[in-house]
């Protein structure tokens, strides 16, 4: 077997190196619950059967999360990916600083309190109500509450973004009754405040987008804001129960929007001297929401009104444009992330997907940043999602789209790397439509086929793998013994293969096990080797066994 200064040497002037990201796409169990198992993939079994191959974890301590329960995820995926080493991600930092009580001494947090307090105006918290740990954790969300309750605010209003993705699909009830216990159990010990929800909806039908769905936006703004809605209920339970009598098969995600009212009148809506935090930590799905509390000019929808009120999110969800510019947390820093490390060393890099995964393969994988350190030597290319209700009408989505620019791309000659985002087994997969997923990987399996034909007219080299599972486990046990759809993350490996046109047997991958804890912060050093690169010293070691 060829030594790591060996084979540095041996794929020296090879390329370029095509780095394709399966995301959401685990190794789950050969049955009935796996939706990549029940697919037809000749490309990708051809290639597990033949090339170097071995496995990776994506969730807990192997991506910085603080616990072995917390899936991975496509942000802190790509971070880790990008990285090249273990990031403390939000939760953990969140956790530590909850831990130690110093998240309370935060300038931020102590300046919402001092407003709520002189004033004896509300502080509002708007975010996904969720054990997750993707975007959100309610444990979070009690903290702030406790501590508002403490400091003398009177009244605090929930606004609930309901799950059914990162936790169990008909789940809600989990998260928001215990709450209205919490909301008790504080009015039993201070008569006077008003501590309740406010609001509620599914969170793919208001309020967390990434898209530029902006109409979801706005439905948010009307619900939270303005307490407008047609859909009114006296408690929380109450609508999650309506909506669930109205289709039993309901996904938590798919809640419409809801107000709570009392005495004929929305319980929070948001107005001017209040405070509002987002609760949520994972950036992607809360920016444009913040926008329309933020900006002065906004040309998406019609406000009416934009209360002055004191904003601030759990952490800065972009960071290249300060939004918001107030929070309770900073996020991860790569100081050098595998983009920037690979640029400074002359190698001109392309980066491709459709818009769902955009900041993935950009801001995420980069570590902070969205836009090229250098547009001459960076291309980032996206291609525009489907503007639908669900990804499961459409399983092919944008893959056809993406194989076919990526071959232009290898053919080009101008790019040493190259970083792919499908976005297909995730996306579909959070449906809970097990056909489509099925019919999803299989439009992925087709795709990859034109990319392996590139990449074999031109010697280069393929690396295949994903950021977490998702489509590997569609159908989970329940507490009566049954199956259940499952539309969130998997806590299964992950595959990675090199795809090597002149491989010859000189080199292997670590296999999967404990003795190597295999993970995605080893990809990096790996990349670099394929690149016939040295692999710098502070990052995680190389797949390549010795």
């Amino acid at each position: 077997m060829l030594s790591l200064k060996n084979l540095q040497q041996y794929f020296s002037g090879r390329g370029p190196l095509i780095h394709v990201v399966l995301d959401g796409w685990g190794v789950g169990a050969a049955d009935e619950t796996n939706a990549v198992n029940r697919a037809n993939l000749p490309v990708i079994s051809r290639l597990i059967r033949g090339c170097p191959y071995t496995q990776l974890w994506t969730h807990g301590k192997y991506v910085g999360l603080p616990n072995e329960k917390d899936m991975g995820g496509s942000e802190v995926g790509h971070m880790t990916m990008g990285a090249g080493m273990v990031m403390e991600q939000g939760p953990t930092l969140i956790q530590n600083l909850l831990q130690s009580g110093e998240f309370f001494e935060n300038p931020v947090l102590s300046r919402i309190i001092q407003n709520c307090v002189e004033h004896d105006t509300p502080l509002h918290l708007l975010g996904l109500l969720s054990n997750g740990n993707i975007h959100s954790h309610v444990d979070h969300t009690e903290a702030i509450i406790r501590h508002a309750f403490q400091s003398g605010i009177r009244r605090c209003y929930l606004h609930a973004l309901l799950d059914g993705r990162d936790a169990g699909v008909q789940s809600a009830l989990d998260f928001t009754e215990p709450f209205e216990k919490l909301f008790s159990e504080l009015k039993g010990q201070r008569p006077g405040i008003d501590y309740a929800f406010a609001s509620g909806g599914g969170r793919e039908v208001i309020t967390m987008d990434r898209d530029n769905n902006w109409k979801k936006i706005e439905t948010g703004w009307r619900i939270h804001v303005q307490g407008q809605s047609e859909n009114q209920f006296p408690s929380i339970r109450d609508a999650i129960e309506y909506f669930r009598k109205q289709n039993p098969e309901i996904i938590d995600q798919d809640i419409p929007g809801f107000v709570i009212i009392r005495n004929g009148e929305a319980v929070g809506r948001i107005e001017d001297q209040h405070a509002l935090i987002f609760t949520n930590f994972r950036g992607d799905r809360a920016t444009q929401f913040s926008r329309a509390f933020l900006a002065d000019e906004f040309p998406y929808f019609e406000r009416y009104r934009c209360p002055e009120v004191l904003f601030a999110g759990m952490t800065q969800y972009d960071q290249d444009n300060q939004i918001p510019p107030d929070y309770l947390v900073g996020t991860p820093v790569v100081e050098e992330p595998f983009g920037k490390r690979i640029l400074e060393l002359g190698l001109k890099q392309f980066r491709l997907s459709e818009t769902q995964k955009f900041a993935h393969v950009t801001f995420f994988y980069n570590g902070g940043y969205r836009e090229p350190l250098d547009p001459l030597q960076e291309n980032y290319h996206f291609i525009a999602s489907d503007k639908i209700p669900s990804f499961a009408e459409r399983p092919a989505m944008k893959a056809p789209g993406i194989s076919k620019k990526a071959v232009e791309f290898i053919n080009s000659g101008e790019y040493q790397y190259g970083l792919i985002n499908f976005a297909n087994a995730d996306m579909v997969g959070h449906t809970g439509d097990f056909q489509a997923t099925v019919r999803a990987v299989e439009a992925v399996d087709s795709a990859l086929d034109n990319i392996v034909r590139a990449i074999d007219a031109v010697n280069g080299l393929l690396v295949i793998t994903a950021d977490h599972g998702n489509a590997d486990e569609m159908l989970i046990s329940n507490q009566n013994g049954t199956l259940e759809i499952s539309a969130k993350h998997s806590l299964n490996p992950v595959p990675f293969l090199i795809y090597d046109p002149l491989y010859n047997g000189d080199y292997r991958l670590k296999p999967f096990g404990q003795e190597y804890n295999n993970n995605l912060s080893n990809i990096a050093a790996t990349n670099f080797l394929l690149l016939g690169q040295a692999v710098p010293d502070d990052l995680a070691p190389s797949l390549f066994e010795d």
